[in-house]
């Protein structure tokens, strides 16, 4: 009896809305822990800390809480939101893609409803515009985000489609070297997994070409760890 009435008291209420509030806290508390983990930011620089594409296997990313089975763009979501971080700054979509004959930058949504769709790369998965407070001078930055992990005959087909994307951003920025210098355009290509890393030798041969010295400056290859140093190193 004396326990039951205990349990009736005004004291007994308020220690127990008290514990109520505390584990409500610590929940909090955790769900903040885990987003700041999953996030890794350095408090000392703002930095985030990523993890780099050599070790970024298939078996990395299914251990991943962002990612449910690949069908739903969570990689790339994923890869949008750190660079957002990174930039301090949205991550715009577009339509915009090459022509890969004319190597023309054009805004087609659909190209497959039209005869000649197969001659148009994919549409670049994102924008942003800067103008610099110190020179007064915009810088467009177009992304192309990937991550290719494991080796297989699909993985290889993507790698070339980049390859052929990449060569049509090289050639599109050779074509109008004389305007990209009132208008810096930049071509950021975002290559994780362990897949896209060890074929890197590619894509080097293709960027290190001589007849692209002159604007190979304006395309970044590289993995989001790699983008974070291009991004914070430039006077963007």
């Amino acid at each position: 009896m004396n326990k039951y009435i205990s349990k009736l008291s005004p004291n007994y209420q308020i220690f127990k809305n008290n514990i109520f509030k505390i584990k409500m806290i610590k929940t909090n508390i955790d769900k903040m822990i885990n987003t700041l983990s999953n996030l890794k930011i350095n408090e000392n620089n703002n930095n985030v800390q990523i993890t780099p594409s050599n070790v970024q296997t298939k078996k990395w990313r299914k251990e991943q809480e962002w990612y449910s089975n690949g069908k739903h763009n969570e990689c790339e979501i994923f890869q949008r939101n750190l660079i957002q971080k990174i930039t301090n700054k949205d991550v715009l979509k577009t339509h915009l893609r090459f022509h890969t004959i004319s190597n023309n930058l054009v805004e087609k949504k659909y190209p497959n409803r039209e005869p000649d769709g197969y001659e148009y790369t994919e549409d670049l998965d994102g924008y942003q515009l800067f103008e610099s407070l110190n020179d007064n001078i915009k810088y467009q930055i177009y992304y192309n985000l990937k991550m290719i992990c494991d080796a297989g005959g699909a993985q290889t087909r993507s790698l070339r489609e980049i390859y052929t994307f990449i060569r049509c951003q090289l050639e599109y920025l050779l074509i109008n070297q004389n305007q990209n210098q009132n208008l810096n355009t930049y071509f950021i290509n975002i290559l994780d997994g362990d897949e896209a890393y060890k074929n890197r030798d590619k894509f080097n041969y293709l960027y290190n070409k001589s007849e692209y010295n002159q604007i190979k400056e304006y395309v970044f290859i590289g993995d989001l760890k790699e983008f974070e140093s291009w991004y914070k190193n430039k006077y963007i």
